[in-house]
C-alpha cells in the first residue's frame, strides 16, 4: 500500500481510533486514549465528531462502531458488478463441497474477501468479509496475481514483502514466479498449508472477455479431506467460474 505524501494528521487519528474500536468491539475513552497515545480530551473530540455522523455509538461511556459502516460497505460492494452472480455460485460450491468457499478481489496489492459461505463440514477460521491478505500465500491471491499482466506482476512483486506465515509459504521471488507460470498453464492455484498449517485451498480466477481479472473464488478445507477430493473440487471450481463468466457477459 502506498504511503500518502502529505497525510492529514487529524484524519489519520480518526481512522486509528476507528480501527482500535474495531479491535475491541467496544471501548471506553480512557483505555482508547492510552492505546492511541493521545489525551482523553483529544480522543473525546474525535469520538464526538464520529458519533455525530453515525460512525460510532456511545452507550454509557463505551464506544462501538455504528451501523453507518454497513451503509458504506453496501455502497462499496455495488462497485463489483458480478457480486450477485459470484455469491450465488459460491453458495452452491459450499453446499456441494461441504467446505468453506469464498470470493476475493484485489485492492491496493492485497486480497480482500468480499463473500464467504460455509458447507456442513466447513472449518472455522478467522476469515471474515473484509479480511485482507497478502496475495502470495493464498489460493485466491495467487490465482489473481498469476493472470495479471507481466508489467503488473513485476510492479506488485517489487513492492511485496514475501513474509513467511508457515514453513510452506513461498518467500523466494523466483520460486513464486515459477508457480505463477504453472497457475497460468493449469488455470488453478493451490495453497498447501501456506497460510495456516494443515489447511489446503484451491482457487480459480474470474476473468472477462479481455482476460482482465475480476477476482477469484476458492474452496478451503483440511489437508485430509482436500487431498482426497482435489480433482473433484477443481472440477467444481471450473464449472462455477464458467457459469459466472458466461452470466457476466450480459451485465
Amino acid at each position: 500500500m502506498n504511503d500518502a505524501r502529505n497525510p492529514v494528521k487529524s484524519v489519520q487519528t480518526s481512522l486509528e481510533i476507528v480501527e482500535t474500536i474495531k479491535e475491541h468491539d467496544e471501548i471506553g475513552v480512557t483505555e482508547l486514549a492510552e492505546e492511541v497515545g493521545l489525551t482523553k480530551g483529544t480522543v473525546h473530540c474525535h469520538l464526538a465528531t464520529l458519533e455525530n455522523d453515525g460512525y460510532v455509538v456511545n452507550t454509557n461511556g463505551r464506544y462501538r462502531l455504528g451501523l453507518r459502516f454497513v451503509d458504506i460497505a453496501h455502497h462499496v460492494r455495488r462497485r463489483v458488478p458480478i457480486y450477485d452472480i459470484v455469491t450465488e455460485e459460491v453458495e452452491k460450491l459450499a453446499e456441494k463441497s461441504g467446505e468453506l468457499t469464498l470470493f476475493t478481489v484485489e485492492e491496493q496489492r492485497e486480497g480482500v474477501c468480499l463473500y464467504k459461505a460455509s458447507g456442513e463440514n466447513a472449518v472455522q477460521t478467522e476469515l471474515y468479509v473484509g479480511y485482507r491478505n497478502e496475495l502470495h500465500h493464498t489460493a485466491v491471491g495467487k490465482a489473481i496475481l498469476a493472470f495479471k499482466s507481466q508489467e503488473e506482476i513485476d510492479e506488485i512483486l517489487a513492492e511485496m514483502d514475501l513474509q513467511s506465515l508457515t514453513d510452506e509459504t513461498i518467500t523466494d521471488e523466483r520460486e513464486l514466479r515459477e508457480e505463477l507460470e504453472e497457475i497460468r498453464k493449469r488455470g488453478l492455484a493451490y495453497n498447501r498449508g501456506e497460510t495456516i498449517p494443515g489447511l489446503v485451498g484451491v482457487g480459480a480466477p474470474i476473468r472477462d472477455h479481455d482476460d482482465d481479472v475480476h477476482g477469484a473464488i476458492a474452496i478451503i478445507g483440511p489437508t485430509s479431506r482436500m487431498n482426497d477430493r482435489l480433482d473433484e473440487f477443481s472440477e467444481m471450481l471450473n464449472h462455477a467460474v464458467n457459469v459466472i463468466e458466461i452470466n457476466a457477459t450480459s451485465l
